[in-house]
């Protein structure tokens, strides 16, 4: 609790993208490093996000040379996509303790909405952002108090499903109706998909 004549601290909006993964259909490609349309699919989704949130961590093994905050995955806590999820965490708990949230994107989806912060967030719990077809699990608002919770209960070293660990914060459903939103690039195939998909 402030003091009379302190400031309260702001809640900053913190964004994680997340870029751990093997890349495994990419034949283990850095898949951030990927070109699309002249430039980087990292630099796709900083150019969207960078607008929406205050700070920007990636989750991942180094910064694509952006200067961001890079948080490794931790030795404790969940394995798979949800390692991510618990470092950035660790890190808010540590650093911003105040804020009760934050969003988290794959380093791989270069398209996300402009206004993906504000919808998610704008929900009471945790919100995962869904088209007319499927839910998008890696793209999501997290309430830090109901995640660490989850992500504590997790079982190791197998790590969570994020569709399931979605379910077990009973995260709202969030529509988006464009239907490119959260193409995510995980094949070469993909990657030639994305470009038609840019040059419209």
């Amino acid at each position: 609790m402030p003091e009379a004549n302190e400031t309260p601290k702001k809640m900053e909006k913190i964004a994680v993208i997340l870029a751990g993964g093997g890349g495994r259909r990419m034949e283990g490609a850095d898949k951030g490093a990927l070109m699309l349309g002249g430039r980087r699919l990292i630099d796709h989704v900083l150019a969207r996000l960078a607008p929406q949130a205050d700070r920007i961590l990636i989750s991942g093994r180094h910064d694509y040379g952006t200067g961001l905050t890079v948080i490794p995955d931790c030795e404790d806590g969940p394995r798979g996509p949800a390692a991510g999820l618990w470092a950035a965490l660790n890190w808010i708990y540590k650093n911003n303790p105040n804020t009760d949230g934050f969003l988290s994107v794959p380093a791989d989806g270069p398209f996300l909405p402009a206004d993906l912060f504000a919808r998610l967030s704008d929900a009471i719990g945790s919100a995962v952002a869904c088209d007319t077809k499927d839910v998008h699990p890696t793209f999501a608002f997290w309430r830090c108090e109901a995640l660490y919770a989850a992500l504590s209960a997790a079982p190791e070293p197998y790590g969570i499903a994020l569709k399931e660990l979605a379910d077990s914060v009973h995260a709202g459903r969030v529509t988006f109706e464009n239907e490119n939103a959260f193409f995510n690039v995980n094949s070469p195939e993909d990657l030639t998909r994305a470009e038609e998909i840019l040059r419209r």
